[in-house]
Order: structure tokens, then C-alpha cells, then sequence
């Protein structure tokens, strides 16, 4: 039986969960209070595309704080929190009395492209590892879970060169639950697969406050949004890095072909993140286009505009 701890009790943390509770697995959870106290009392609820799910609360362990969790070993942590925190809870990790007696592997399960960098500040880079999720949850109560889209198999891997082999009980854990998960040597092409999905959309549709699909129907938001590609491929290369696609073009065709028509009734993040008055990744996402564009003086305009939009939405709800 996998022991695993799962760090951030949101949408993307508890839909993790109860896949891995539903093969199971031994799962302890760090999440905010009231999100605790509700798990606590009523357990996690999981309903949308995939089977409907209970798992009632004497299954699990939740904690409001990492100094809470009882010092044993871990086989894996997932890292569900939003990028901005990273760096933060990586400190938090590094004082913590599970980190000095274990071994676990770190997976982070976020958004945006930087996130294992910063945390190789506080743990070892042979012990981090990397999720591409293309999935879509939402949390309709504390402790219930929605999944609202699912586009392609969750995907395992290492930014570091590290032996993927300990990552197949996790892969065939997730499969046991109900999601299709593999294990990839190709985790920068997918990570850099899904900046080239969320640029585009998630602050444009956060803006707009409209789904994805409609996004891809208007010739105006296409126009911008092809821009936006446009100048993720140009940073990316510069940086060192490819994707599954070696040009804009290509992508763009199973961009309107098959990702959008799969993700159609979907709202970003952001535009939850806005609705709720909290802070948003634009800074992990779009906002890395416009700092390593800046690094290596490459225009990025469309991300640009995209970006300091959103931060003048999120400067008006407070964050």
C-alpha cells in the first residue's frame, strides 16, 4: 500500500486524492482549515466525468499545517499547491521533521513552467519530480471535488534526468483509481505542451469570462490568441527546449482540431481565481514568457498585454 501526502487540499489536491484513495492507497492531506474541518467531518466527495466517488473520513488523514504531519515515510508527496507558493512551501519542506527521516518523491502536480527550479532550492533534484494534468477540477463544496474535463492521461516524469522506474507504482496507482497516468521521458515536452495550452487561454478567458471554446469560435480572440503561441514557441526555443509540435502552425492545427472541441464548456483557473478574489499564476504562466523574453530580448507583446491586464484585475479584487 502507497503512503502519500498531498500537499494543497484544493481542486486539483482532492481530485488527485480520490483516485489514489479509490486504488487504495494511504493518503494523508494538507489542506486550510475550513477545507479540513469539512473533510474531517464529512469526507471527500468526488462527481463529474469520471465514476462518482465517496470516501468517507476515517480513510484518510487531513492536517492544517505541514508541521502536523507525523514524522514517517512517505512513498510520494504531491505538490498540489498554486505556483506562487512554491517557494514558500519549500522552505516549509525543508524544516519539517518528515523531510529529515524520508525519501519520498516530490511530484509537483501545478501550473506553469519554473515551479521544480525553485523547489530544487530546498530538496534534492534526484528526489523531484514532474505531473502534466490536463484535467479539469473544481471544488462546488470544501469537500467535494468536480471533474469537469479530462483531455489526455496524467503524466509522470523528471526534468532532471533522474530513473523514472520509481514512479510506476504511483502511474499504476492513479490507473487502480480510475485515471489513465503514465510514465514519460518526454515531461519538458508536456509541461511546455500544456504552456502553449494555458497561455493562450487561461487569462484570456479569465478577461473575457467566457469558456475556451467559445475563445477558438471568434476570430478576434483567435487572432490573439495565435499571437500568444507564436511568441511561446520563439521563448521556448530560446531557452533550450521543444514540445511535441516543431512549429506554431502544427500545433495551432490540434489546437482548434482537437484540444479546444475537447475542452469547450471548460473555465480557466483564473477565472475562479478571480470570482473568489484570490490571486492567480498569471506569473507562472504568461508571466514567464514576458520575463524570459525580456532575458533574452525577444519580443512578447501578445503575452505582455495578456499579463498586465490580468494584474490590473487582480490589483482590483485586492491581490
Amino acid at each position: 500500500m502507497l503512503k502519500v501526502l498531498i500537499i494543497g487540499a484544493g481542486a486539483v489536491g482532492l481530485g488527485l486524492a480520490s483516485f489514489l484513495l479509490k486504488s487504495g492507497c494511504r493518503i494523508s492531506l494538507v489542506g486550510r482549515e475550513p477545507t479540513v474541518s469539512a473533510l474531517a467531518g464529512y469526507g471527500l466527495y468526488r462527481v463529474g466525468i469520471f465514476d462518482d466517488f465517496y470516501s468517507p473520513p476515517e480513510s484518510f488523514a487531513v492536517f492544517s499545517t505541514l508541521q502536523a504531519v507525523p514524522s514517517e515515510q512517505f512513498d510520494f508527496v504531491l505538490v498540489c499547491v498554486k505556483s506562487f507558493d512554491t517557494e514558500i512551501l519549500g522552505q516549509q519542506i525543508k524544516n519539517s521533521t518528515f523531510q529529515k527521516s524520508s525519501s519520498a518523491k516530490f511530484v509537483l502536480c501545478q501550473n506553469g513552467w519554473g515551479n521544480a527550479e525553485i523547489f530544487s532550492k530546498f530538496v534534492p533534484q534526484e528526489n523531484i519530480f514532474s505531473a502534466r494534468i490536463i484535467t479539469g477540477f473544481t471544488c462546488p463544496e470544501r469537500n467535494k471535488v468536480d471533474v469537469t474535463v479530462h483531455a489526455e492521461p496524467l503524466h509522470l516524469g523528471s526534468l532532471y534526468g533522474e530513473d523514472l522506474e520509481g514512479l510506476m507504482p504511483l502511474a499504476q496507482a492513479f490507473r487502480e483509481g480510475g485515471i489513465p497516468s503514465v510514465v514519460t521521458q518526454d515531461i519538458s515536452k508536456d509541461l511546455w505542451a500544456k504552456m502553449l495550452y494555458n497561455c493562450p487561454l487561461n487569462a484570456l478567458g479569465a478577461l473575457l469570462e467566457v469558456s475556451y471554446g467559445l475563445l477558438g469560435e471568434n476570430e478576434n480572440t483567435r487572432k490573439i490568441m495565435e499571437i500568444i503561441v507564436n511568441e511561446v514557441f520563439s521563448v521556448m526555443h530560446a531557452m533550450g527546449y521543444g514540445t511535441h509540435w516543431n512549429n506554431s502552425k502544427s500545433y495551432l492545427e490540434d489546437f482548434y482540431g482537437k484540444l479546444l472541441p475537447s475542452t469547450y464548456d471548460h473555465e480557466s483557473s483564473m477565472l475562479q481565481d478571480l470570482r473568489a478574489g484570490k490571486m492567480t499564476e498569471i506569473e507562472a504562466i504568461n508571466g514567464v514568457i514576458v520575463l524570459e523574453g525580456e532575458k533574452r530580448n525577444i519580443l512578447v507583446p501578445g503575452n505582455s498585454m495578456i499579463r498586465n491586464l490580468l494584474q490590473f484585475l487582480q490589483g482590483r479584487s485586492g491581490k
